[in-house]
């Protein structure tokens, strides 16, 4: 049965490079806020050119839904940017992105934000940290186990 799901997801995996024309560099678990109101877990992952969040429009309330009910439902939902679209991105206090989630807060005002400085250190600390990124159409919050590790990738 173990290598029956270890077969599953390479495929899967596979699926993903072939979809997108090039090897994927990385890739995790996120709970991600939307710039126009989507709050979901999903899977995250990155190419040289492309950032995909996939997830689930289904009723899942946690991470773990998400990994053990991928197969039954599907991870039917995309949101797809070309990493050249980037114009920002900042490990941020996860209240203060929430809060311009809540509020739909247009990219360009959260753009002004990030290059304006986050919050302190002590704040991210407290309240935990989240990578956000911002395209001229729209931005990101993504809450993964590896935020630096996006950012660097992000900013690379």
């Amino acid at each position: 049965m173990e290598k029956k799901r270890e077969v599953e997801v390479e495929e899967y995996w596979q699926a993903k490079e072939q979809e997108l024309g090039e090897p994927i560099v990385m890739k995790s678990i996120s709970h991600t806020y939307h710039g126009e109101g989507l709050e979901s877990f999903g899977v995250l992952f990155a190419s040289a050119n492309y950032l995909v969040f996939e997830y689930s429009k289904s009723s899942r309330r946690s991470i773990i839904e998400v990994l053990f009910n991928r197969r039954e439902q599907g991870l039917s939902e995309q949101v797809k940017i070309p990493r050249a679209d980037i114009r920002a991105a900042a490990i941020v206090a996860a209240s203060a992105g929430k809060r311009w989630a809540a509020r739909a807060e247009p990219p360009q005002a959260v753009r002004e934000r990030l290059s304006g400085g986050g919050a302190s250190g002590l704040a991210r600390l407290l309240g935990g940290s989240a990578v956000c990124l911002c395209t001229d159409l729209t931005w990101l919050l993504l809450d993964t186990p590896s935020n630096r590790e996006w950012l660097a990738l992000l900013r690379g």
